[in-house]
């Protein structure tokens, strides 16, 4: 599970907490309990984000629930995978992937938090899940990398889950990368940077990830290197 704040400014979070529960359709009980640091956000700062183990199996039609101390705004990003018994006898190994590598180029300014812009303009899509075609159940991530084609000043790459049911309503922050002052030369790299997923990053199918820039004239690539799955027939 992703805890991301969204609020800008000086005091962007106070210290506070975020809470998860657990809500069986008539009760609601404490699960967790996450600490928030007061922290402000720039355009070379990023806002408060934390990565949490969660590991729990979470019953049919239960809810897990957040709530946050303070009026802080957040995106509670929770990663998960329905699951049921296969009538067949399949084993796990026998899942079929196929290779999704999104690429996306990042260059027009976009200073907003909310996922707000226009696509191909100033928020641009990297991919999208089950994009390879029908049956796809979603999409595994193994790691997102930024990588400069210019030079570049002072600011930051801000990653981006949208839910294209809803579309741009539903576009959550996911993930920020601070971009230091970097001059490539025939000596010198240019910047990159490679979010990595250990446990891998499982990507509900029909929803993208998308990218923007805190800087405009600027260019980046931002590739997901990634795998659509699905169970065999």
């Amino acid at each position: 599970m992703s805890i991301k704040a969204t609020g800008t400014g000086a005091s962007s979070t106070s210290q506070g907490m975020v809470r998860l529960f657990v809500y069986n359709g008539s009760n609601t009980r404490l699960l967790m309990e996450i600490d928030i640091p007061a922290q402000g956000q720039g355009s070379t700062d990023p806002t408060f984000e934390t990565t949490i183990e969660l590991n729990y199996k979470l019953k049919e039609s239960y809810i897990l629930r957040a709530t946050t101390q303070t009026s802080d705004d957040f995106n509670i990003i929770a990663e998960g995978l329905d699951f049921a018994y296969y009538a067949s006898s399949v084993r796990p190994e026998s899942t079929n992937y196929t290779a999704n590598t999104g690429v996306g180029y990042v260059s027009d300014a976009n200073t907003a938090l909310d996922g707000s812009g226009t696509v191909g303009t100033d928020i641009f899509t990297v991919v999208t899940a089950g994009a390879s075609g029908s049956g796809w159940k979603g999409l595994c991530i193994d790691s997102i990398t930024i990588k400069a084609a210019s030079t570049v000043i002072h600011g930051m790459i801000r990653i981006f889950i949208q839910n294209t049911s809803t579309g741009a309503s539903n576009t959550f922050l996911f993930k920020e990368v601070f971009v230091p002052y970097t001059i490539p030369s025939a000596t010198s790299k240019s910047f990159g940077y490679k979010l990595i997923f250990p446990d891998k990053f499982q990507l509900q199918a029909g929803f993208k990830i998308l990218a923007t820039s805190q800087n405009g004239s600027e260019n980046y690539a931002v590739i997901a290197d990634a795998m659509d799955w699905k169970y065999p027939a």
